[in-house]
């Protein structure tokens, strides 16, 4: 299949993308320890349809890769977004680069000349960098068609099959639920998201001006034409709630191969004129011969909606003089998403001051997560002190029991600070000290010892 969640409504247009960056507010993690959230990514803005083609995964060819990754120990955490435009790898690792996962990728997809491939791919290998990339994606900043709606549930199709197969990390799951927060403060706090920006899209969301969105499920439609256009058609309109769609074209096997794909039905084109009437919705996406007629459609007893995104037109102007029957051309289409594209433009600079606040909030995250690993670590140990003492006294006479189970348990407690204070000199000695009276409000490491031994 040519994509597990395909990105089809920025398919067929313009590259349209934002190149603005906020490195300024961005810095590597000062612990190289530490784990980092990192991205490797071939798009549209890098390379043509048929570099993309060849590393386009599907489903199943995701959750093994992804396996392969784990099962190596290359991440602790990894999501895969594949579409038409794009397919791009964030992961979580210790001790992986860009480099290696990307090699991994073009092994795995079994392409030899890696060579050619790597100025196409684009990197990111620290976690504050790639948060900023994986929201202007997310958000569609960075489809061909700005603002892209798609995308948002492409994303959350990936990070399912993620959590599917317990391959989530708390940088990816921190890096996804920014994304999720940010998307719906764009969708309530700009008009980023307001209206359909793609023909396809905004051709569908154009048949709810003739039918209740909620009769969708019962009209049959039509779709004569399986290139970009109508294989674009074909995704969305389950997503609208359509179920009875047909597929038909000029080479009937192209459009039985989608049929199967989406689950739809297939018609002969040397038959497709023969039912015309029967549809509700015929979508005609095939330019270039003859124009159908009047006559082909026949009368309707019912509401008919005729959508024609062909050029030059691929149904008669006068078939919308038919009983019933409405027809939409493309330019009525087109003028719509222009207006649509002119108010997403204007409201990038909204967009982004949002996403620099999520950034940041980001960044703050991070910095504090060593520190809340620490107190995990502590809690853990005191936890592991406390019950191993009791399980050793747990025979003792219950009067002196609880001074004998502290006094063991914060012997231990205080045995591993002060081994470490014992075996440094000067400065460093000096610092831990510092530290220990700032955590404990101590003045010395004896006052910290008589005051956990002090009883009541």
């Amino acid at each position: 299949m040519a994509g597990w969640a395909s990105n089809g409504s920025a398919c067929h247009s313009p590259t349209t993308f934002l190149s603005k960056q906020y490195s300024h507010v961005y810095h590597p993690s000062p612990d190289i320890n530490m784990s980092a959230l990192q991205v490797i990514s071939i798009s549209h803005q890098t390379a043509t349809l048929e570099w993309r083609q060849a590393l386009q995964l599907s489903k199943e060819e995701a959750a093994a890769f992804m396996q392969a990754l784990k099962e190596e120990q290359l991440v602790k955490g990894i999501m895969v977004l594949t579409t038409c435009n794009r397919t791009e790898v964030y992961y979580e690792t210790g001790h992986a680069t860009p480099n290696m996962i990307q090699e991994k990728l073009l092994r795995f997809k079994n392409i030899e000349d890696t060579a050619a491939f790597a100025p196409r791919f684009t990197q990111y290998s620290h976690s504050e960098s790639t948060l900023q990339y994986l929201l202007e994606v997310g958000l569609g900043l960075r489809s061909q068609v700005i603002g892209d709606r798609q995308i948002i549930s492409q994303f959350k199709e990936s990070y399912k099959l993620t959590n599917y197969l317990k391959m989530g990390s708390p940088l990816l799951h921190q890096a996804l639920q920014t994304l999720f927060r940010t998307h719906k403060r764009v969708h309530n706090e700009t008009d980023f998201r307001a209206g359909a920006a793609s023909v396809g899209y905004a051709a569908l969301e154009r048949l709810g001006d003739f039918y209740p969105r909620k009769d969708f499920s019962s009209k049959r439609m039509l779709i004569i034409g399986t290139g970009q256009m109508g294989t674009d058609i074909a995704r969305y309109a389950t997503s609208f709630g359509f179920t009875d769609i047909t597929l038909t074209n000029r080479t009937d096997a192209k459009a039985a191969k989608l049929a199967t794909e989406l689950n739809v039905r297939h018609l002969s084109y040397q038959h497709y004129l023969q039912t015309l009437h029967a549809f509700d919705v015929v979508v005609s996406c095939v330019g270039g011969g003859k124009q159908l007629q009047p006559e082909q459609f026949g009368s309707a007893k019912a509401k008919r909606v005729l959508l024609d995104l062909s050029v030059p037109q691929g149904i008669a102007p006068a078939t919308g003089q038919l009983a019933n029957t409405m027809l939409v051309n493309i330019d009525q289409i087109n003028s719509r998403t222009q207006e649509v594209l002119a108010t997403r433009q204007a409201a990038i600079a909204e967009v982004e001051e949002i996403l620099l606040e999520e950034t940041v909030l980001f960044a703050e995250w991070l910095q504090d997560l060593p520190v809340a690993k620490a107190i995990n670590e502590l809690k853990s140990f005191f936890a592991e002190v406390l019950s191993s003492e009791l399980q050793k006294h747990q025979d003792l006479d219950q009067p002196n029991a609880a001074n004998v189970i502290a006094k063991a348990a914060l012997d231990r407690l205080v045995r591993r600070p002060a081994g470490a204070l014992r075996a440094t000199a000067g400065t460093d000695r000096q610092q831990l000290l510092t530290a220990i009276q700032k955590l404990f409000h101590a003045t010395s490491l004896e006052e910290i010892t008589h005051a956990s031994f002090k009883q009541d």
